[in-house]
């Protein structure tokens, strides 16, 4: 039996279980309106996912058929048709299918309840820059609010960061606020004045590397507003987001600029990118912010794209989320559970065995994360002992020249988080002395450390710590956390010497390394 056929056999039982809601549905055999296309995938998930088993077999070997078909045996093109791009679109779709039903099926059962089926959901959307790097995506820039009522999607408020810094200032003047900044952004980001910062804004909530934490952070500035928590959950999003939708969707024109994923030679990056950043440093000064209807054009071009672009849509989406870009806070505790299986919370995650995440702030460097490039070394020394000895070394590179406001010099707080219980036993590269600190949240040690990355220069920083016990047994068990909004790194781990593995961190990577 081959994939179309399971697949074909697992839709056939979606038909039929539609078949008595088919009105209700809008299948009419008329095209639905953009706007109610989501309303529409609600229904059918309201309706279908409580015989969800039913179909699972048939995606799962459907899923195990086309893993096998690689796209890039065949053409770009034939007869004015995109072969590859269909057929890598199909497989994954496919796979997609699969895996969606197989792990997220928790996320899927909550999937009606969370888009509003059972009752309106509000949700924050924060916009972080990637490309001024901060703990859990970027620096945020701009907030918008956004409802889901039955799948009917809308958007009311959307703003600068900085007016609701003001507003909470506005309170704070009034009352005693809790508001005392952490200690890193006390000494390393300073008022433009050049003064110490007295107050923890809303902008710089992010200090934590773990969302959930920061999320709740940020629900705590809020409510000091006094307008309670209007909001079910908080979705992070970074710049990745705006610039892979706007690839599909095509140029967006607002207030007269064009927003496009061109290359622009101003920046030598995307054009959505350049003006982005252009508008958030030079020319929105008085203005309101732009993001909250860029997003809101991108999505009604989503919504009014024909049905071929779903599945594309769906794997961007899903692929975003997968690689950090997109980042899901929800109050509810169950859905926010769901979420975490999928690994789309931002969570710090405990692990039994070896662990390393490496989180960088960029605290009034511009937006040179656009340029700078990472490499990571971890070199274990597995002792017969029993005893473990890691060193991790960092090389920056941005090998762009010096731009006013958009590529400066990089200051860059690092914190390399550890397994608890590590011991620094040297450092080098650092423009501070490397400390050693224990979060006691996440349970882990981390050591903090200072570079600056000047534009078309480089700096290395390396740090050696011994492991507090022998995490070794046949194999070497491994877990590496990727940053939120960061770039896919090139890392490599060696044990005693020895090469035994390199990729690109895309997403956290658990590792079973042989000895």
């Amino acid at each position: 039996m081959s994939a179309a056929s399971y697949e074909l056999s697992a839709g056939q039982k979606i038909v039929l279980i539609l078949e008595p809601y088919k009105d209700e549905l809008g299948f009419t055999g008329s095209p639905t309106p953009g706007q109610d296309k989501i309303a529409q995938v609600v229904k059918i998930l309201d309706k279908t996912l409580p015989h969800v088993d039913s179909i699972e077999d048939d995606l799962k070997r459907a899923g195990e058929e086309v893993k096998s078909i690689d796209a890039g045996k065949y053409p770009e093109e034939f007869k004015g048709k995109r072969v590859k791009d269909l057929v890598e679109t199909a497989r994954n779709f496919i796979i997609g299918a699969d895996v969606a039903i197989s792990e997220g099926k928790d996320a899927l059962l909550i999937a009606p309840k969370t888009l509003g089926q059972d009752s309106p959901k509000n949700y924050l959307i924060l916009f972080q820059n990637d490309k001024e790097i901060r703990p859990t995506g970027g620096f945020i820039t701009a907030f918008a609010f956004l409802t889901l009522d039955k799948g009917h999607l809308s958007t009311t408020t959307s703003d600068d960061i900085y007016r609701l810094d003001e507003k909470l200032l506005k309170v704070c003047e009034k009352k005693i606020c809790p508001l005392s900044p952490p200690a890193p952004i006390v000494k390393y980001l300073p008022e433009v004045s050049g003064k110490p910062r007295s107050a923890w804004s809303m902008r710089d909530s992010n200090i934590s590397p773990d969302v959930p934490t920061a999320a709740k952070q940020f629900e705590s500035m809020y409510d000091l507003l006094g307008e309670g928590i209007p909001f079910d959950g908080i979705i992070y999003i970074d710049t990745q987001v705006v610039e892979e939708l706007i690839e599909i969707t095509g140029p967006v024109d607002i207030f007269g600029t064009k927003y496009s994923a061109e290359r622009d030679g101003r920046c030598n990056c995307p054009n959505v990118i350049y003006e982005l950043e252009h508008y958030a440093e030079v020319a929105s000064k008085g203005e309101e912010d732009r993001k909250g209807t860029l997003m809101q054009q991108i999505l009604a071009k989503m919504l009014s794209a024909g049905p071929d672009k779903l599945p594309i849509v769906i794997n961007n989406m899903v692929k975003l989320a997968n690689d950090k870009h997109i980042m899901v806070y929800l109050n509810d505790s169950s859905s926010q559970a769901a979420l975490s299986k999928l690994n789309w919370t931002g969570q710090i995650k405990p692990f039994d065995g070896d662990y390393l995440h490496i989180n960088d702030s960029n605290f009034a460097g511009g937006k040179s994360n656009l340029y700078v490039e990472e490499k990571v070394t971890l070199d274990i020394k597995a002792g017969n002992d029993g005893a473990t000895t890691n060193k991790v070394t960092i090389e920056y590179k941005n090998p762009q020249p010096f731009n006013t406001w958009l590529n400066g010099i990089l200051r860059d707080y690092v914190r390399i988080y550890v397994p608890r219980g590590a011991k620094l036993v040297s450092s080098k590269g650092s423009d501070d002395p490397v400390t050693t600190q224990v979060d006691e949240g996440l349970n882990k040690t981390y050591f903090e450390a200072f570079v600056q990355v000047r534009p078309q220069n480089s700096r290395t920083l390396q740090v050696e710590y011994t492991l507090p016990d022998n995490v070794a047994g046949k194999n070497y068990p491994l877990l590496i956390q990727k940053q939120p909004g960061a770039k896919d790194f090139k890392y490599t781990v060696k044990i005693n010497g020895s090469t035994k593995a390199q990729f690109d961190l895309s997403s956290d990577k658990n590792l079973d390394l042989p000895l």
